[in-house]
């Protein structure tokens, strides 16, 4: 009875206070528009929008015929296919179009990751290969081995952190660097795990380099991300990304956007960084995402996921949101929405549609 009891005084103390396992319950059947009940910061449209070419009605009329009769009762909100800068597909779904915000959780790495990208071609961080303490210095306080951990190895998630990714464990750390209110306190109690640098998917890692960004620019990483592809890529609408009780922005989820918006960073990519005139990113760093010598075996690299294929490339959230970039064939592809229901995976149906193209 003790027991009970004391559970219950602790369930109540969170319940009427910060603690964030009362927001975690509270949002745990995370519905699409509930990103606009959590602390965010907005970012701009740009003052110059880039609006994709409409193609001629008709022109792809077998494409739009499967995609309607197969996405219908997937919890999709939003399909886009482009192709050489035409939208050949859009549809929504539920009630969405193309003016909502919706949420892209680990879609958004790929953004920061390409915010390095910039950091490093515009000098602020001097290379890939040093430590992340040279920016993070604190992070020696915690453990000693940080002093060895590069800013290459966080991109590719090879940091052996001791950090637990399980969405469906409210004490996971995930889950606390989610809802918590001091994501920068929860780096800093992070020690590292014993291991030999094998890729293991963990948001912190994202988050580390939001703070090196911030670190290295002097800027906050909204505001980098405004001036360096928000408003170059001449996003259409405002996007938020939720933060935490500091004004932090979650950078390794929660950047909400339209659908448009998201996939300009996937023809930014196809374009090999180069838009309107200007190289944004450098083609190295592209080319880097599917070379085999870069890539070490695995298939995540700077951020991005690679196919099993190896030629195609993509930005993944944990409710299969996805920015698919197919440069053989000047493609990508948006997906939004809540987790897929489709017979087969999600990979496997994009895969099948780009072969139909």
């Amino acid at each position: 009875m003790k027991l009970i009891n004391g559970l219950l005084l602790v369930f109540a103390v969170c319940l009427f206070s910060s603690c964030y396992l009362a927001r975690a319950y509270k949002f745990r059947k995370f519905n699409l528009q509930d990103h606009e009940k959590l602390a965010s910061v907005t970012i701009p449209k740009s003052d110059s929008p880039y609006r994709f070419i409409q193609p001629a009605a008709g022109n792809y009329t077998g494409l739009g015929n499967f995609l309607d009769s197969n996405l219908a009762g997937t919890q999709t909100a939003a399909f886009l296919v482009i192709r050489n800068d035409s939208i050949i597909y859009e549809r929504y779904f539920n009630g969405f179009d193309t003016l909502s915000k919706l949420p892209s959780f680990s879609v958004a790495k790929s953004f920061v990751g390409t915010l390095v990208a910039i950091a490093i071609s515009e000098g602020y961080i001097k290379s890939t290969a040093e430590p992340i303490t040279n920016y993070l210095p604190d992070l020696l306080k915690t453990d000693t081995g940080y002093a060895h951990i590069t800013i290459q190895q966080v991109l590719d998630m090879r940091t052996n952190l001791k950090f637990t990714e399980r969405y469906n464990s409210p004490t996971s750390d995930v889950i606390q660097l989610g809802f918590k209110n001091n994501m920068r306190k929860k780096m800093l109690q992070t020690g590292l795990d014993n291991g030999n640098g094998d890729f293991e998917y963990q948001s912190l890692n994202t988050q580390i380099l939001s703070f090196i960004l911030e670190k290295a620019t002097g800027r906050k990483t909204e505001d980098y991300l405004r001036q360096k592809l928000w408003e170059p890529l001449g996003m259409e609408s405002d996007a938020t990304w939720n933060t935490d009780g500091r004004d932090e922005v979650r950078a390794f989820c929660c950047l909400n956007a339209t659908a448009r918006d998201f996939a300009k960073l996937g023809v930014l990519y196809l374009k090999n960084g180069w838009w309107n005139g200007r190289q944004l990113i450098p083609t190295q760093w592209v080319n880097s995402i599917t070379n085999r010598d870069s890539i070490q075996g695995y298939r995540y690299k700077n951020q991005w996921w690679l196919s099993r294929t190896g030629s195609t490339y993509f930005a993944q959230g944990v409710l299969n949101q996805q920015v698919y970039v197919d440069p053989s064939k000047n493609l990508v592809i948006v997906r939004l929405g809540h987790r897929w229901t489709y017979p087969s995976y999600i990979n496997r149906f994009i895969n099948g549609l780009q072969e139909k193209l």
